[in-house]
């Protein structure tokens, strides 16, 4: 891809505000901050948001009505991984502290042509800058057996590293407003994770079941582990953000 259309992209907005939201301790009200800036926004603004979430799956709605949903809830619950339902589509996803979040929060003109690919290349882009001033290159692709798995994960040495999403949102004053965000596994335990995803659907009594080995983290790619990681790779992020939403000159 050429980086030069995900600046672009971002000039669409002519004000972006860069937020490095602190964890919470509320997993749900964390994860509806993104759609509650979204319909405040106005023609021309973008938010670009780095948060991270308490211990918790976070399924999708389609999910809450599997046959044994509600007993897998009270299961889960009890082992400290309560269950918590997001909007947008995919399948249940571990989310903890390690566990880094980007979204990018940002309005489109009415006569602007929605280019979900570009839009996927936009949120990555920081990701893979931050990534390779840490010393690790990755590309998208699939990931057979992960979860939630898309063409647009971040995947390092065959494995995900990072998920995405995408929703499009219609806005009452015209025009739409635009939710990507993307999960990375910073100094997350993958295999704990991937094992309370393949439990949830087990007891909700759903047979699909995915690999451990499919995901890796940032610090399982870094020999030797930089202090202070997940730091480092926020600073690098908004470092990589700063560059790619200053205007052409």
């Amino acid at each position: 891809m050429n980086p030069t259309d995900c600046i672009r992209l971002f000039q669409l907005q002519q004000h972006w505000l860069l937020r490095d939201d602190p964890l919470t301790t509320d997993t749900a009200a964390n994860i509806a901050v993104d759609t509650h800036l979204l319909r405040k926004l106005q023609p021309g603004q973008g938010i670009a948001r780095l948060w991270e979430n308490p211990r918790s799956l976070v399924i999708t709605r389609r999910e809450t009505r599997l046959p044994r949903y509600s007993e897998a809830c009270v299961t889960l619950a009890q082992a400290g991984w309560p269950v918590v339902v997001r909007d947008s589509g995919g399948t249940a996803v571990p989310h903890e502290p390690g566990v880094l979040h980007l979204s990018l929060i940002f309005t489109l003109p009415a006569d602007y042509r929605y280019d979900l690919d570009l839009v996927y290349q936009a949120l990555c882009e920081p990701i893979k800058r931050a990534f390779s001033a840490l010393g690790v290159e990755s590309e998208f692709g699939n990931v057979p057996d992960a979860y939630c798995d898309g063409r647009y994960n971040l995947i390092v040495n065959g494995r995900k590293i990072t998920g995405t999403a995408q929703r499009l949102i219609p806005l009452s004053g015209g025009g739409h407003g635009v939710l990507a965000q993307a999960m990375i596994n910073v100094t997350t335990d993958v295999e704990t994770g991937n094992e309370r995803v393949n439990q949830f659907y087990a007891l909700a009594g759903d047979p699909r079941h995915y690999r451990s080995d499919a995901s890796t983290s940032l610090d399982r790619e870094l020999q030797p582990v930089p202090k202070a990681l997940a730091q480092r790779l926020r600073d690098e992020i908004l470092r990589a953000l700063s560059t790619l939403i200053k205007p052409l000159a």
